[in-house]
């Protein structure tokens, strides 16, 4: 019978031991069964019986080993599967909180500041129920704008057209044309021309920089 090769994986060294195992059991019952007739045969019969049973002991020695070096391999292998698991799921939340964060940072955005240019005139995007003018307010009235945009741009993210309320009614005055300027509340006016308005950095100019002012 061969014997397990040294450096044999677990696998073919339990494979070895349950064929010896077998051939030992067979060579015991084999034995048990014979009727030896004479003293020195039945002396014989015991010291193989004896010789069998020894090596029994090994073989199943061997086999309980290999069956330990198999469940320990496969413990091993399911901790570190559970471990890659474990980090992958950790990359999917890592990267998922950076997907969210990017997409928070794309869409939330800081208030309008007004542009401050050098010139003497600073005008601001004003929205008109006729599309997007250029206006100089002074004043509160400069503050009011950019919050008017502030409560356009919720409107446009989906957060509600709560914010336009309060906008219903007030107005602002334009210096450079010298006409009162209502604020635009009407959604439906502020889809119309939601292709005009362009809420991301530079979206206040400078009066040579933009050609349509209110008239």
């Amino acid at each position: 019978m061969a014997q397990a090769k040294r450096g044999s994986s677990p696998h073919t060294k339990r494979r070895h031991a349950l064929q010896r195992v077998a051939e030992l059991e067979a060579r015991q019952a084999k034995l048990e069964r014979s009727r030896p007739r004479t003293p020195g045969k039945k002396g014989a019969k015991t010291r193989a019986l004896n010789t069998v049973a020894r090596q029994l002991r090994a073989a199943h020695g061997a086999l309980t080993k290999a069956r330990s070096a198999i469940a320990k391999a496969a413990s091993g292998h399911g901790a570190a599967k559970r471990a890659a698991t474990a980090q992958r799921s950790e990359a999917a939340k890592k990267g998922g909180a950076t997907r969210r964060a990017r997409a928070s940072a794309a869409t939330v955005h800081a208030p309008i500041a007004p542009f401050e240019p050098h010139g003497r005139a600073e005008f601001m995007p004003f929205l008109t129920e006729s599309g997007v003018v250029y206006v100089n307010p002074v004043g509160s009235d400069r503050s009011l704008v950019g919050k008017h945009w502030n409560a356009i741009r919720r409107f446009l993210e989906n957060r509600g057209a709560d914010a336009l309320v309060r906008f219903e009614g007030q107005s602002i005055f334009d210096t450079e044309s010298g006409r009162r300027l209502p604020f635009v509340t009407d959604p439906n006016v502020i889809l119309e021309h939601e292709a005009e308005l362009d809420l991301g950095p530079g979206f206040y100019k400078r009066r040579e920089e933009v050609a349509r002012f209110a008239a």
